[in-house]
């Protein structure tokens, strides 16, 4: 148990120097030991600061899912937003802001989809002319 929590510490001390790739090993290793949600979360950050979004999900949805908090929601979101998967950024939006109304990430993911349709409502209104 103490092995998956020093693997933990490293990982986190890896991301601020922006070791990313380490730290995702790390962060795999540790939770094999001793899954916890914060493991699952920063994993989940570190994909999604690397671009790898779809890898992203799994770690932040079990994150989600052991911890009551508004961090792995709204890093969810973002995720499925840069996904252009929009109803689940939606979804995941909204859990984050019922945990925490203030959440500024949330919030961002909710004006963006806003915008994203408006654009949408926008072209179609007004097709390209040839």
């Amino acid at each position: 148990m103490r092995e998956g929590y020093e693997l933990y510490k490293k990982g986190r001390l890896l991301m601020k120097t922006g070791d990313y790739e380490e730290a995702i090993l790390l962060f795999r290793r540790s939770a094999e030991m001793e899954p916890h949600f914060k493991t699952f979360e920063l994993l989940g950050e570190s994909l999604l600061t690397l671009n790898r979004i779809s890898e992203s999900v799994g770690p932040l949805a079990a994150a989600t899912t052991l911890n009551r908090g508004v961090r792995a929601p709204s890093l969810l979101a973002e995720a499925f937003l840069r996904n252009q998967k929009f109803d689940d950024a939606e979804d995941f939006a909204k859990i984050a802001l019922q945990r925490d109304p203030g959440n500024k990430r949330a919030r961002d993911v909710l004006k963006s989809l806003e915008t994203n349709k408006m654009l949408q409502s926008g072209r179609s209104k007004n097709p390209p002319r040839p």
